[in-house]
């Protein structure tokens, strides 16, 4: 019922009479999708999987531009830095607020639905806000947004790649300021893309980092690439 109601709003949304460039429609549809989004995000009923599910749903019917609403919302939540805490020794427990884990939970539905298309749009979203990615908790926060699907890529194995690829570069990233309190974590993720997904695609781009991290960490990482640690 919640899905049907929705539809038919989403058919009653008036656009300008006058022609529209393929510039203003695709905004049109973001904003439309913006605010299903603060639908479910902002409803007090207790019942945040079963709305984002049927979220996910629609979504996964409509353009892919109407989805570019939830990619905007993980950088809303990324850009304000109180909806992470700081890491402290190993990393455990919680690690973002509510609102933080809200943005999980409707993402990961998302994600279960949508077609290829539009979870197409992902590596170059990663790539787009490597800036955002500046801590462990934010780092663990798009891991966590994108492992549980990465399966779901292999019908697609350039958008496949691509993602792997930037999330190595993510990761890179943090461990190269050496304040990464348990690198290991990261190391470990690392080597899980080679032996479950990628093999040595990503040879070359760990080669051009290695000699760019800590030692203690080149050394964690030199089997990526099948060297010892005086290579």
């Amino acid at each position: 019922m919640m899905l049907y109601l929705v539809s038919i709003e989403l058919m009653c949304i008036p656009l300008p009479a006058n022609k529209m460039s393929a510039e203003y429609l695709a905004e049109h549809r973001i904003n439309i999708g913006s605010k299903l989004v603060d639908i479910v995000l902002n409803n007090n009923t207790g019942h945040l999987p079963e709305l984002s599910n049927t979220l996910g749903i629609l979504l996964s019917a409509l353009p892919v531009s109407f989805s570019k609403a939830v990619y905007r919302k993980i950088v809303e939540v990324l850009r304000d830095n109180s909806n992470f805490y700081e890491v402290e020794g190993n990393i455990g427990g919680v690690l973002w607020n509510n609102k933080a884990q809200n943005v999980l939970i409707l993402v990961h539905s998302f994600f279960q639905h949508c077609k290829t298309d539009k979870i197409g749009f992902l590596p170059e979203f990663i790539t787009q806000n490597l800036s955002l990615f500046s801590t462990e908790s934010h780092v663990v926060y798009i891991l966590k947004l994108v492992s549980p699907f990465l399966c779901h890529l292999f019908r697609n194995p350039p958008v496949r790649n691509q993602t792997l690829c930037s999330l190595y570069q993510v990761m890179i990233n943090l461990l190269s300021e050496n304040t990464v309190s348990n690198p290991d974590l990261f190391v470990d993720y690392m080597y899980y893309i080679k032996y479950i997904y990628a093999g040595a695609e990503f040879k070359p781009l760990i080669e051009k980092h290695l000699p760019t991290l800590p030692a203690d960490i080149s050394s964690k990482l030199k089997f990526l690439v099948g060297t010892d640690s005086t290579s």
